[in-house]
């Protein structure tokens, strides 16, 4: 194992793209600096800042230019004698219908193949914290709105930017063959349009309700962050593919892990995260101290 003696963080998106990246690999060979750290490269919600609202977790972001763009920049760190270590987020994902995951989970509820992926109490249905008011408001107001999705012809609730699929039984017994007018007469039908909400595996809560009726675990209090069950093997493996490979293939040396405590077993996850990814991988964590809590010496 190479333990990093200096690191130069950058931050993708926002203009930094791999092959800009590319470019400065001589000014930070210049620097003296072991290992370029990387925030996270995974594809991210549209328009993110960050990456670490991440809605494909084995897909790099092609707004930053994907694989073949990360490829040349660690072919470029490599040839210039430097390391690369990635920032990865295994306790959360993004709560948003970009997230196929999650998409699938709000159509098929607790029957969707990923439900046991999110830290979900499926005891009630999932709650979702998007109204800006208390939902007869917003029904009378008729700010929601059945459409249908152009690709698949899917029916979807449509509230501002938030489009939400709807469960197929109640579909095909309450809108199946409804034209655009008459689906939009139905959405002003305020008794239809609670029938129909009864009958979905999500529940629309005002975004103020969510500290006290949110059946997710999210990242602090960020609702657009649900947490992920990396505990689970399946769901460790299947989060961790990409990053897996690109450690296996020697394109990345490093690991930095956000929010550690985030996870159910901190400890279990990073000695299964150490034996997935080798002796031979620097792993560092983002740590945060609770009362009575000390960093080791050791």
């Amino acid at each position: 194992m190479h333990i990093p003696s200096s690191t130069y963080r950058l931050q993708f998106r926002n203009g930094m793209t791999f092959d800009r990246a590319v470019d400065l690999v001589p000014y930070l060979a210049s620097l003296g600096i072991s290992h370029l750290y990387a925030s996270p490269i995974s594809t991210a919600v549209r328009g993110s800042t960050h990456g670490y609202d991440v809605v494909k977790a084995n897909e790099i972001e092609p707004a930053i230019g994907g694989r073949d763009g990360f490829v040349r920049l660690a072919a470029a760190l490599q040839s210039a004698g430097l390391g690369l270590i990635l920032d990865i987020v295994p306790n959360h994902m993004a709560a948003s219908v970009e997230n196929p995951w999650w998409r699938d989970v709000l159509h098929k509820g607790s029957r969707s193949a990923y439900a046991g992926y999110f830290d979900i109490d499926w005891s009630r249905k999932l709650t979702l914290p998007v109204l800006g008011q208390p939902l007869q408001h917003v029904l009378s107001a008729g700010e929601l709105e059945l459409v249908r999705d152009h690709g698949n012809g899917c029916l979807n609730l449509k509230y501002f930017d938030n489009l939400l699929p709807l469960n197929d039984e109640s579909v095909v017994r309450d809108l199946a063959g409804m034209d655009r007018e008459t689906l939009q007469a139905f959405s002003r039908d305020t008794r239809r349009m609670g029938a129909l909400f009864d009958e979905q595996h999500w529940e629309l809560l005002h975004w103020q309700q969510a500290a006290r009726q949110l059946s997710y675990r999210r990242f602090f209090e960020i609702t657009g962050l649900v947490g992920m069950r990396v505990e689970d093997e399946e769901v460790f493996q299947d989060t961790h593919r990409l990053v897996l490979d690109l450690v296996k293939s020697g394109k990345v040396q490093g690991l930095r892990i956000d929010h550690v405590d985030g996870l159910a077993d901190p400890e279990g996850y990073l000695n299964r995260l150490r034996q997935a990814a080798g002796p031979d991988t620097y792993i560092v964590v983002e740590k945060i101290l609770g009362p009575g809590e000390d960093v080791p010496s050791a």
